[in-house]
């Protein structure tokens, strides 16, 4: 963004779609030991303090604001405690609630990530003529992203961790697919919804939907 090849809004939304789950590609290579949830989950941690360091300060280093800008709609350093921060912790919380030996917490950082990611940037483009009548800020173009972004980012890193032998299948593939796609469904529904953060409202119902689903 800051080269202008994206605009700050595509750059922060690039971010929020990939960053979880290129993590995740990479929970296969922790140990198989109890502890190594507790040792990835540094990584959330350790930028969730800088986000909250970010955005409570009140001095002018520039790092602070490079790292506001990166994150926040409006280069205010005070968003950095909203949807990034809340971000981070919804990670934490699914590293060391689910881990990678349930996709119980892959859908719902799928949702969060992956769906409400391309929900935006989708939507902004392809969305001006088709809003939803009772969410004018939301459009039916993007609702299908999320949609579908979302179910493709379960499944495959359900797969992607099923073929590294971090866990089992819960269902047949075909039957699997369609539960994450109707729970990716349900999702959608509810980031319309005018109340709440997408960044928890989203992952906390993935979740709810998932244990009803899925386990």
């Amino acid at each position: 963004a800051r080269e202008g090849i994206l605009q700050s809004r595509d750059s922060r939304k690039m971010i929020h779609t990939l960053s979880a789950p290129l993590f995740m590609l990479f929970w296969p290579c922790f140990s198989m030991a109890e502890g190594a949830r507790f040792f990835a989950a540094i990584v959330p941690f350790i930028n969730a303090v800088r986000l909250f360091v970010a955005g409570s300060s009140k001095s002018d280093d520039d790092s602070e604001k490079e790292l506001a800008n990166a994150v926040s709609r409006g280069g205010n350093k005070e968003e950095a405690l909203g949807g990034p921060f809340i971000y981070c912790i919804v990670l934490l919380t699914s590293i060391l609630a689910f881990w990678r030996d349930s996709p119980v917490g892959i859908i719902a950082l799928s949702a969060m990530a992956g769906g409400d990611g391309m929900a935006d940037i989708v939507g902004r483009r392809l969305g001006k003529n088709n809003k939803w009548f009772f969410s004018p800020s939301k459009s039916v173009a993007g609702s299908l992203a999320f949609w579908g972004f979302s179910t493709i980012f379960s499944v495959g890193l359900v797969l992607w961790f099923n073929f590294t032998g971090c866990m089992e299948l819960p269902y047949a593939l075909p039957e699997l697919v369609t539960r994450i796609a109707l729970i990716s469904a349900a999702c959608s529904a509810i980031e319309l919804q005018p109340y709440g953060d997408d960044n928890w409202t989203v992952p906390v119902s993935a979740v709810v939907l998932s244990k009803l689903f899925l386990t």
